[in-house]
């Protein structure tokens, strides 16, 4: 058996709660475990648990069940129990991002200063709820609240709640909704578990 490093989540960040798995602080060192931790699925549609602003992202993704790419494998020789056809899960268009500008400054968070931050998965609900408190360059606090969820009743249907509010001045704001198709950067990868592209399709 191959052993592989224990995965230990420090305490300070992810605190015990009886439903709910919490995230108290950005962190992103494990970035590519908490977009799976913080995924939300109904059997049929999924989604991972990255960011609305889109970036940092480790692998953004929207699957849906039954939504995959087939091709023939070919052997030097034929054998007994050799797969004949290689299939991958493949991404759908990516509707989840929402970027947020205030006084033309986007909310990033690798560099953004947050006075408060939290996402939870609420396993008894059946949502992702983040609440984030940002101050931008010129001190303005922006309160920002959303929450995903995919359907158990209507399969095909998921959703985002997003709030914001300037706390302490005003300011214009800019709310922007985007739906991208990456594959074609999820095709370079080697790794045939992961979402394959396809060739020659813009965004």
């Amino acid at each position: 058996m191959i052993h592989r490093e224990r995965l230990t989540l420090p305490s300070y960040v992810y605190p015990a709660d009886e439903w709910r798995f919490v995230e108290k602080r950005f962190f992103p060192r494990l970035l590519p475990q908490t977009e799976t931790f913080f995924a939300t699925a109904n059997g049929y549609l999924g989604m991972r648990g990255s960011f609305e602003e889109g970036r940092p992202v480790y692998q953004s993704g929207t699957f849906v069940n039954g939504f995959y790419e087939s091709w023939p494998i070919v052997y030097g020789e034929e054998a007994y129990g050799f797969a004949s056809t290689g299939q991958t899960i493949v991404n759908v268009t990516d509707a989840k991002i929402i970027k947020l500008y205030v006084d033309d400054e986007p909310l990033f968070l690798p560099t953004a200063s947050l006075l408060h931050y939290e996402r939870a998965l609420n396993m008894k609900d059946g949502t992702l709820d983040r609440e984030l408190v940002w101050e931008t360059a010129a001190g303005k606090q922006v309160s920002i609240k959303s929450r995903r969820f995919v359907s158990f009743e209507h399969r095909h249907l998921a959703a985002i709640q997003y709030e914001m509010t300037v706390l302490n001045a005003d300011a214009p704001v800019v709310i922007s909704s985007q739906v991208i198709n990456e594959d074609s950067q999820e095709a370079e990868h080697k790794d045939p578990r992961r979402p394959r592209g396809f060739r020659g399709r813009g965004a």
